[in-house]
């Protein structure tokens, strides 16, 4: 028997635009400033900003032993975006009704890309908050060593695109 077609409603294309967009979020997460250098003194405020994929050798060398690496980091960011780029293809490719997957694998597929995505900014913010440049001077000025809108933005497209793949099979 052959399958009837479905059409696609207005909530299909919600749920077709919220995987799309959590895709983008992750993409531009990925090329935008990932950590940040921000410092502040009396004589003024300055903040440099850090690609996910700079040079951070120099930093890396000074670095307790033991600690988390950026490559680690850069791990998981890639991990994330193949998994938020594959959840956004099956919300958005089921919903067009070119391919058909179980429920249950969608719903633990969804979960991981929900989990590697929160573990993006763990890991991002666990790898500033060991830098040896996080000083506090005081009144005199501060420094600090932070995840930036990049790891951020690559978090909310993960979960986006993770809690938009759980949400695709209701009606």
């Amino acid at each position: 028997m052959a399958r009837k077609s479905k059409k696609v409603g207005l909530l299909d294309i919600v749920k077709m635009l919220a995987a799309a967009v959590g895709l983008v979020l992750a993409v531009v997460g990925l090329c935008i400033p990932f950590f940040a250098q921000v410092t502040q003194s009396i004589v003024g405020d300055n903040t440099v900003s850090l690609g996910l994929f700079e040079d951070y050798e120099a930093l890396e060398a000074v670095m307790k032993e033991g600690g988390l690496t950026i490559g680690v980091v850069q791990a998981f960011a890639i991990v994330s975006l193949i998994f938020t780029v594959l959840a956004s293809a099956l919300v958005i490719l089921g919903k067009l009704n070119i391919i058909h997957m179980g429920t249950f694998v969608k719903l633990i597929f969804a979960i991981a890309t929900i989990v590697f995505a929160a573990l993006v900014i763990t890991f991002a913010a666990t790898y500033a908050g060991q830098s040896p440049l996080n000083l506090d001077g005081g009144e005199f000025g501060s420094t600090a060593f932070v995840a930036a809108a990049g790891a951020y933005l690559m978090t909310a497209g993960g979960v986006v695109s993770g809690v938009t793949l759980i949400l695709s099979k209701l009606k």
